[in-house]
């Protein structure tokens, strides 16, 4: 028989732990919807640099493996909701990804605690923010890579700011803002300004604007060229209807002659543009290849290409003359949907949802296009959001970049604006203007340094799930950025931080 005191002490427990996990509850919850927040389609940016705090807090202290189970929850809670489009493909798999992506705010934890307690302040801020860009670039690499949802891309409509991912890379930015909030959480925690890290964080922040106001202000001669961008909106049901395509073909036609008086050097068609194997359809090839010569502009399209047991996912250019130029296989497939990786391993998912594997392209590929032969190359995909590939373009001569891409997977969700998000820090990390064609939108011209100059959109601003076009003079750009020369060098010094500070 409990005794009426010990009885209420172990009430009162209950009741504390109860109270406890409820904080630890809400707590990952508000930083999950913070930071989902600071995403499309709210894209509150300014959110980002405190949306962490909440966790830090309920980290702070704790054992290695608890940490790693909070952090693990919020970023579980973060995942599922920002990714939530992925539902439209696979439940299961939207489920699995946002578990599998949590793991990094849980490593996140652990090496926050272990820092915590042997680091002093300002070296501990500096190494637990490159402890987060680590943590980001390994997630965007590691099998195959996901790297969507950075903390970089809530700042991407912040011009000054994110000029510095020329030097650094999207993780130079990844970098400023983790270290705000951790420097605001401290802040709190000793309940006073911290003055010498406060200094110390405001002067980066300060060199980063001030070099981002230059960058931005600096006097260019530019050299252009006219580039019309088609948004056909072709649903993924006419898409897959092998009836459908001279109705596709046709659809998308009638909208690029609006260009016709534009006097344009190179006209855009999404990915997917003429469904299927080129090569099967030669009458509506033919169709296409006559329109670009009866508008004297070249002709970017998507479809795919075969060469004998191998299926690629390509662009073809057709010149102004209707001449077909030459074509891009796609380097970077989607894994579990263009290709099925560690099929060894995982081939048994192939029995419950077949997947057909498409072959990389191996070439880093430039077209010709306007008068003095300008270069550009040809992005599939989310291709247009991997700066570390698209640098490779750069290398090979690229002056601009063309996206092809058709998110109609995803519904009209938040899909197709965090697509636009990655792409505009990718042209300011090379320092290269990008066209993107996108089959339901977002189809926009961006500049070399991440300004939206047009985005096709209807007369309420609606950029998704409408079809419509839009034309602008593309700059071009012909110097290398640091990033296009060296790559990420920033993300090796903040690894070599790291291991700096176990070491010592």
């Amino acid at each position: 028989m409990i005794s009426a005191p010990a009885a209420q002490a172990r009430n009162t427990r209950s009741a504390a732990g109860l109270k406890k996990n409820c904080m630890v509850f809400l707590s990952c919850l508000l930083s999950a919807a913070l930071l989902v927040l600071s995403f499309p389609r709210i894209e509150f940016s300014f959110l980002a640099w405190f949306a962490l705090v909440p966790l830090l807090f309920i980290l702070d202290g704790k054992k290695s493996w608890r940490a790693f189970r909070r952090g693990w929850f919020c970023g579980f809670l973060f995942f599922l909701a920002l990714f939530g489009w992925i539902v439209y493909v696979t439940y299961i798999g939207a489920f699995f990804l946002a578990a599998f992506l949590a793991l990094y705010f849980g490593l996140f934890g652990v090496l926050f605690v272990y820092f915590q307690a042997r680091l002093s302040l300002t070296p501990r801020l500096l190494v637990l923010s490159a402890v987060w860009v680590v943590l980001e670039f390994i997630r965007a690499h590691f099998l195959s890579g996901f790297g969507w949802g950075m903390l970089a891309h809530t700042q991407y409509q912040n011009l000054w700011l994110i000029q510095i991912s020329d030097k650094t890379g999207i993780y130079g930015i990844s970098f400023l803002v983790m270290l705000v909030n951790l420097l605001i959480f401290e802040i709190i925690k000793a309940r006073r300004l911290l003055a010498q890290a406060t200094l110390i964080v405001a002067v980066i922040l300060l060199a980063v604007l001030v070099y981002g106001y230059y960058l931005i202000h600096e006097p260019r001669t530019i050299s252009t060229v006219r580039v019309g961008v088609v948004q056909p909106n072709i649903s993924l049901a006419e898409d897959w209807d092998d009836a459908q395509k001279p109705a596709i073909v046709d659809k998308t036609i009638q909208l690029t002659r609006q260009l016709r008086d534009d006097n344009l050097d190179l006209i855009v068609w999404p990915e997917t543009a003429l469904p299927g194997v080129v090569t099967d359809s030669p009458s509506l090839l033919f169709r296409i290849r006559e329109e670009a010569a009866l508008l004297h502009s070249s002709l970017m399209i998507g479809s795919m290409a075969q060469d004998g047991d191998k299926y690629f996912n390509s662009g073809f250019l057709i010149g102004p003359d209707g001449q077909m130029l030459g074509h891009y296989d796609k380097m970077h497939l989607v894994p579990f949907g263009e290709y099925l990786p560690y099929r060894p391993v995982l081939g048994w998912i192939d029995k419950y949802v077949p997947i057909e594997d498409f072959t990389p392209g191996k070439d880093y590929k430039t077209f010709p296009v306007g008068p003095g032969s300008k270069k550009f190359s040809v992005l599939i995909c989310f291709e247009d959001t991997l700066g570390d590939l698209d640098r490779h373009f750069a290398l090979a001569g690229a002056q601009f970049f063309v996206n092809i891409t058709n998110d109609a997977w995803f519904e009209d969700t938040r899909a197709p604006f965090m697509h636009l998000q990655g792409a505009v820090l990718s042209c300011v990390e090379n320092h290269r203007a990008l066209a993107r064609a996108a089959n339901t939108g977002v189809s926009a011209i961006i500049d070399p340094w991440g300004r939206i100059i047009t985005t096709v959109h209807d007369g309420h601003g609606k950029k998704t799930f409408m079809q419509g076009v839009a034309w602008g003079e593309v700059p071009l750009t012909f110097q290398q950025s640091f990033y296009t020369k060296y790559g990420d060098v920033f993300t090796l010094a903040c690894f070599l931080c790291i291991l700096m500070a176990v070491a010592f």
